[in-house]
């Protein structure tokens, strides 16, 4: 019996399943570069001011050795204003640790602060990991920047994705919108294309053209063809906030829900240990009766809504559950059912499907795009 780890917050839980009941592991295995030409990836893209500001939205591990590299640089130039920033509110430790043993420092700042801040730096430097996002198609610098800064961007946005399904893997106009108001801004991004064990390539530049070619590459790397099956059991954890909440957890099962057959059982992992996501999200007033759902179709975007949209078109036609730490009354009231365990889930799935079912496992579906064969975007 093959021992099948997979991410569960923080930590991982394992999954004892036999060979026979596989359809197939899905992970991504990326080619990674070695120390040596990641370094000189970096010393031939990376440009520093006199005063700069480096910005990430999503900690991940594979971000230590990149800003490790600006940091010891910009002690070369002797920059005289240097700060790196975070807008998570969950640093992990393990990071913590380890920026700390490089002597790197990064502090937290609110949303409402990076425009300001980013006027007070010659140069921002926008650093983030390219995966899969239901409502824009993919998640970048520039999706991070205009959800967190641009409310009437995100209500164009929104307004395309009312009664549709989710866009993962998609160039869509969302992200079009993104990319056009980031360009009003004085950035340069730096997207990276990574898994949990190392960096495969490094997007420096101009703020279209970095992230359209690393979508490309990624699109390569990460995109698999494989049937579709009776079940799936799904889980994501090469960013450090990927399971903090619901509303995060659900973007792993809008990223490949539809290598399900209808009818059939989706097992998310979601430990979601900052609970259901925004305080003041749709999610959190849709379990609390506060959310009128007739504002659903009048484009005026709020945190989380769209997650209300997908369940609304989707829920009904699998069975989801989730291994979470929230209360059984909030994943109820939103369609989902709850389990204990992987193990109940396996369980679940085997008593419905027949001992001899064969189960989709997708380790990281933030990192994974799973079609069937033939099909055409």
């Amino acid at each position: 019996m093959p021992e099948i780890w997979l991410g569960y917050g923080d930590s991982e839980v394992i999954l004892d399943i036999k060979y026979e009941n596989i359809l197939e592991n899905s992970k991504p295995e990326f080619p990674l570069l070695d120390n040596i030409s990641l370094n000189d990836e970096l010393e031939n893209k990376i440009q520093l001011k006199s005063s700069t500001l480096i910005l990430n939205f999503t900690p991940f591990l594979q971000m230590i050795p990149i800003l490790r590299y600006i940091n010891e640089k910009s002690k070369k130039i002797e920059m005289k204003n240097f700060e790196i920033n975070t807008l998570s509110k969950n640093m992990p430790l393990k990071i913590k640790r380890k920026l700390g043993d490089f002597g790197i420092s990064i502090n937290r700042i609110k949303c409402d602060e990076v425009l300001n801040k980013m006027k007070n730096f010659e140069k921002t430097i926008v650093l983030e990991k390219i995966e899969y996002d239901p409502f824009f198609g993919y998640k970048g610098a520039t999706t991070e920047l205009m959800r967190s800064n641009f409310p009437n961007e995100m209500d164009n946005a929104y307004s395309n994705i009312v009664d549709k399904c989710p866009q993962s893997g998609i160039i869509t106009d969302s992200l079009n919108i993104s990319i056009e108001i980031s360009k009003t801004l004085n950035f340069e991004p730096i997207h990276i294309i990574a898994n949990n064990d190392g960096i495969n390539s490094v997007y420096i530049g101009d703020i279209e053209n970095s992230f359209k070619k690393a979508v490309e590459k990624f699109n390569k790397i990460s995109t698999k063809e494989i049937e579709k099956s009776k079940s799936a059991i799904i889980s994501g954890n090469s960013n450090f906030d990927i399971q903090s909440t619901l509303s995060n957890s659900l973007n792993l099962l809008w990223n490949n829900y539809k290598t399900v057959k209808e009818n059939g059982i989706i097992v998310l992992l979601s430990e979601n240990r900052m609970g259901l996501g925004d305080g003041y999200g749709a999610l959190l007033q849709f379990v609390e009766n506060r959310l009128d759902q007739n504002g659903l179709k009048k484009y005026q975007y709020l945190k989380d809504l769209e997650h209300i949209n997908f369940l609304n078109i989707i829920k009904e036609k699998f069975d989801i559950y989730a291994i979470s730490t929230l209360p059984k009354v909030y994943l109820n009231k939103l369609g989902i059912k709850t389990i204990s365990s992987i193990k109940e889930g396996l369980e679940t799935i085997l008593v419905k499907h027949g001992k001899s079912s064969k189960i989709l496992i997708i380790s990281n579906s933030e990192l994974t795009n799973i079609l069937e064969p033939g099909y055409q975007k």
